[in-house]
């Protein structure tokens, strides 16, 4: 039997109502390809390795889950690459298929794409320096405060910022600018923000606000609701025998996060 990664493939898998995945099995001559966005400095969720040429963490396991419950093996899917801010351009103008990066579900994006799931979810929290005694949570968080932010990313709840904020193109870049004394603090997942602090614990310290919860939700272009519900169904059933919970198991879980299991289907189709 065919597998991707540890996910055996469905060889069965049939979609024909739905454009993208038509396409994707007409992709290189009808040998079938999927194109899937993701996050390369996320650690614990997606990461790429130069040195063994490879993407690894819960968001790459959750997609090659995916994947093969769509029909595709291994060597038919292409992982590349996402901006936050490029992410519903990216599907509009189908240069990927999915987006599976730590894509928080908002009524506004759900205006541009659709969305599978949610896979995940996650509370919002604050990444300080660790010798940062100032900021103990968002009523803290003054403002004059020196926030970084990601362009079209999750924005500090509640807090009405006296000055633009620093903007960096990748949270990993934010980070340094925490480091570096450029920014005071960087406002964003849990889940995100617990996977540099596991990298750093001497520099850094991360503060769990509960603020709001986060919806991750695998992204696809507008209108594919055959596809929405045929990655739904993949997704349910891994929660259901118990593949979600090994992924998590084995990415996430070592990262000190505490499992959910997440709600999939939330979101009514159109």
């Amino acid at each position: 039997m065919a597998t991707t990664g540890d996910f055996p493939v469905d060889a069965a898998a049939s979609l024909p109502e739905s454009p993208t995945w038509m396409a994707m099995k007409a992709r290189n001559d009808n040998a079938g390809q999927i194109i899937i966005g993701v996050k390369a400095d996320q650690p614990g969720l997606g990461e790429f390795s130069a040195a063994s040429n490879s993407y690894s963490g819960f968001d790459i396991l959750i997609a090659r889950l995916v994947a093969a419950g769509l029909g595709f093996t291994a060597d038919q899917i292409q992982f590349t690459t996402v901006a936050s801010q490029d992410r519903e351009t990216e599907l509009e103008n189908k240069t990927v298929d999915l987006i599976v990066a730590s894509y928080s579900y908002t009524p506004a994006r759900a205006k541009l794409v659709y969305f599978a799931g949610p896979y995940f979810t996650t509370p919002e929290a604050i990444l300080v320096a660790k010798s940062d005694n100032q900021i103990t949570g968002l009523s803290s968080i003054t403002p004059d405060t020196d926030v970084c932010e990601v362009s079209n990313s999750t924005k500090v709840a509640n807090v009405t910022l006296d000055k633009p904020p620093v903007v960096r193109n990748t949270y990993s870049e934010c980070v340094t600018a925490v480091k570096s004394g450029e920014a005071q603090l960087v406002y964003t997942d849990y889940a995100l923000l617990v996977g540099y602090l596991n990298q750093d614990p001497n520099d850094l310290r991360v503060i769990n606000t509960n603020a709001s919860t986060q919806y991750y939700g695998i992204g696809m272009p507008y209108g594919d609701n055959a596809l929405r519900q045929g990655i739904d169904t993949i997704l349910s059933t891994a929660v259901a025998n118990g593949t979600w919970r090994a992924i998590f198991n084995s990415t996430l879980g070592p990262e000190g996060l505490t499992l959910e299991l997440p709600d999939v289907g939330r979101w009514p189709s159109s």
